[in-house]
């Protein structure tokens, strides 16, 4: 899809990156280029250049959060897991139709029969999270640490677990919140109450259930 609507803080990405990466095309993705940004989402965009080394620029510009990332065409003869989560980017600007042939590819990808890890990987992560649950209940600050870990990890696991795809934290919550509205709630609960032990108790016996 091509970019249609005007935008000035696109338009000083788009000669940040033609001028300092001498990027030949570029994407949007994310929220911005789902129609769903907020009021602090990030302007996610990758760069693509003909050579050079892949690198990431994160900073704020007159009052907005640029996450910019810039690839070599070598970094994207492969594409990987990372890359699918701009199917359904915006072409900013493109040599010829790189970046169109590049989201067609990556649309492809996502295509592609789902592969869920194998039963020995699932049963490590179950057996992770039991250990971290007994490291949190020490209480010293490397259980604070392991807490904050499993919390966050929890999400991406509750996907693996029931082999289905991930797409990130962010559409993982949304997912959850329609489709499973308890584990969601439980979610809601252990980010609210982070010290709730009980709460987090409960949210690991659902997503790490057998």
């Amino acid at each position: 899809m091509m970019r249609k609507k005007s935008d000035s803080h696109l338009d000083a990405i788009i000669e940040f990156l033609k001028s300092n990466y001498e990027c030949h095309s570029a994407l949007l993705y994310g929220s911005r280029a789902r129609g769903a940004a907020g009021p602090v989402s990030d302007y996610d965009v990758v760069g693509i250049t003909q050579h050079g080394s892949k690198t990431r620029i994160a900073k704020k510009v007159n009052g907005v959060y640029w996450d910019l990332v810039v690839y070599s065409q070598r970094d994207l003869k492969k594409l990987g897991r990372q890359h699918l989560g701009w199917r359904n980017a915006q072409v900013l600007f493109e040599k010829g139709e790189y970046g169109k042939r590049l989201v067609r590819r990556i649309q492809k990808e996502v295509a592609k029969p789902f592969r869920p890890d194998p039963q020995y990987e699932i049963d490590v992560t179950r057996a992770w999270a039991e250990k971290q649950l007994d490291r949190i209940a020490i209480g010293d600050v490397h259980g604070l640490f392991r807490r904050n870990e499993l919390q966050n990890a929890s999400i991406e696991h509750y996907f693996q677990v029931r082999r289905k795809r991930y797409w990130g934290p962010k559409a993982g919550l949304q997912w959850l919140e329609k489709n499973d509205p308890v584990t969601f709630k439980l979610f809601a609960c252990v980010f609210k109450n982070p010290a709730d032990m009980k709460a987090l108790q409960s949210l690991v016996k659902r997503v790490y259930r057998s």
